[in-house]
């Protein structure tokens, strides 16, 4: 037998029992693993609150599952919504604002893929399609320009929209953001169409769910295809769904310079006027 044989024979029982002595570590890894992530998920977050004694639950977390919103408790927001003063005010005949609630212009078919007017409207989430008061060549407005525009949005944000459980998760608020500040500089390009192209959000105040929010953006800076826009969140103090039979006691409790009302973010952005935008798909129906 050759040198070469004998070292493959020596070799090769070797090899095969390193192989057999790390394979069950590897297993044990392989098996502990999961095991041990789901025991840590499960302590941090229960999977039912049957599991947190009412006495011991934290604040954020009711000492019952709540009822998951029916229609008609978003058709009771959606009426709420008349009762604010800052709404009345934008009603007034007099007002410069134009109403209007642009995701109920987009045709069905595309409406159910749109993220704010599809995927986050429903049930705890959006509970309604938010409204929107446009204001265009505003007098005093810091552009100076035609262009001018400030919108006034009002929504409202439920429980299923959290990040951390009792807070509304940070990226919604840039979302509503960025969606509003597109409607605002809507007024500067010709298309009526402008991209995302910088976003800065500053979050100043926790924002808490089964909240009504008032949004309010202003064009402050218009350059050819370009446009600066900026604008701050709050949400009013009436926590809703509120008391049963959805009885209103304070209406001052609507009021955004009430002092329960808090503003939770800031924000700047850059919208540009894509040059493609002819070629663009209408989504709001003119």
């Amino acid at each position: 037998m050759s040198n070469i044989s004998k070292m493959a024979r020596l070799l090769r029982p070797q090899g095969a029992y390193a192989f057999k002595a790390s394979s069950p570590s590897i297993a044990r890894l392989h098996q502990q693993g999961p095991s041990r992530s789901a025991v840590v998920h499960d302590q941090a977050i229960p999977h039912s609150q049957s599991h947190v004694p009412a006495s011991e639950a934290p604040p954020f977390l009711p000492s019952r599952q709540p009822a998951s919103q029916s229609s008609e408790s978003g058709a009771g927001l959606d009426s709420l919504v008349s009762h604010i003063p800052l709404v009345q005010s934008l009603r007034d005949t007099h007002s410069t604002y134009k109403e209007s609630r642009p995701h109920l212009a987009i045709p069905s078919p595309i409406r159910q893929h749109h993220f704010v007017g599809g995927s986050l409207t429903g049930p705890g989430k959006l509970a309604f399609q938010p409204y929107m008061w446009l204001s265009t060549g505003k007098s005093g407005s810091k552009t100076r320009s035609d262009r001018a525009s400030s919108v006034v949005s009002v929504f409202h944000i439920g429980q299923d929209l959290c990040g951390h459980p009792g807070f509304v998760h940070g990226g919604l608020l840039s979302v509503m953001f960025d969606e509003v500040f597109a409607r605002c500089v809507s007024a500067a390009f010709p298309s009526g169409l402008g991209m995302t192209a910088n976003l800065n959000v500053d979050f100043r105040k926790p924002a808490l769910p089964d909240r009504l929010y008032v949004l309010r953006t202003e064009t402050t800076k218009v350059e050819g295809r370009k446009a600066w826009v900026e604008g701050r969140m709050t949400y009013l103090p009436l926590a809703v769904p509120h008391a049963e039979g959805n009885v209103i006691s304070d209406l001052s409790l609507l009021q955004e310079d009430h002092e329960g009302a808090v503003m939770v973010a800031e924000a700047k952005a850059l919208f540009i006027e894509p040059k493609f935008a002819d070629s663009m798909v209408s989504v709001y129906r003119n």
